[in-house]
């Protein structure tokens, strides 16, 4: 139950039809996994903390530097230097001491143990650490819910194969391959921080909406895109492919 504190904090959330009281109280008993705390994880981190989910761990062994000041938001002039997880935890503190956040300053690989996690935030900017984090998400049967951005477009999807066997999987929709990928990360390709921002925040939304909205139709199976010039999202309907190596082999 909602303590008098919690009440006055998230005083705005509670009012909205279909979240009440119920809603936060589930969003304050969810475990979250946060893999990356860079343009992507800072906006997740800042918001999933400040809308109450009760527990966070934030996976990165980056350190702070100039160049991520323009879209890092949590991390400062000042905290150059240190590792993003770490000085991510102590802005999210800030904003609210209530919960428990913990930061990881490690690689994130296939040994991580996620069973105990509600939610998997895909924060990281390359493409094996997606494949990683989608194959532990399908295997313990969790939400996956990632984002990327570069240059003036972003992208996020919420996979939930592990769940529901006619949902798609991340790497259903983009296959492993041995061709050269086109340059998908920040530092060679380009970003501004307004896409970051909006991709993070829709990444929380999206989970709110997953663990607190009574009677919400999932969006998981979609695939959305964020163009910056052009100003326009898109919804793209989501194909299951059923010789997918991720979801046939751990199907059997």
């Amino acid at each position: 139950m909602l303590n008098d504190d919690d009440l006055n904090r998230y005083a705005r959330q509670v009012i909205i039809p279909n979240f009440d009281e119920e809603g936060q109280e589930k969003l304050l008993k969810t475990k979250c996994l946060i893999v990356g705390a860079g343009g992507l994880g800072c906006p997740v981190a800042l918001y999933a903390s400040a809308a109450g989910f009760g527990y966070i761990e934030i996976f990165d062994q980056d350190i702070i530097e100039v160049s991520n000041l323009n879209r890092q938001i949590a991390h400062k002039n000042n905290h150059l230097g240190n590792n993003k997880a770490e000085n991510l935890v102590e802005e999210c503190l800030k904003i609210n001491p209530n919960i428990s956040i913990i930061s990881r300053n490690k690689v994130f690989d296939e040994k991580i143990d996620i069973s105990g996690f509600d939610i998997i935030f895909d924060c990281s900017d390359n493409p094996e650490t997606k494949y990683i984090l989608n194959y532990l998400s399908h295997k313990f049967k969790k939400i996956l819910i990632s984002g990327s951005a570069v240059q003036m477009e972003g992208q996020l999807a919420i996979w939930k194969s592990g769940m529901n066997a006619d949902y798609p999987c991340y790497e259903c929709i983009f296959p492993r391959t041995n061709q050269r990928a086109p340059i998908t990360n920040c530092r060679e390709a380009g970003i501004i921080g307004p896409i970051t921002g909006l991709i993070g925040n829709m990444q929380v939304n999206e989970a709110i909406k997953e663990i607190a909205i009574k009677n919400y139709q999932s969006t998981a199976g979609n695939l959305f895109l964020y163009d910056g010039f052009a100003q326009t999202l898109d919804k793209i309907k989501l194909i299951k492919n059923y010789q997918c190596p991720i979801c046939s082999d751990l199907a059997m």
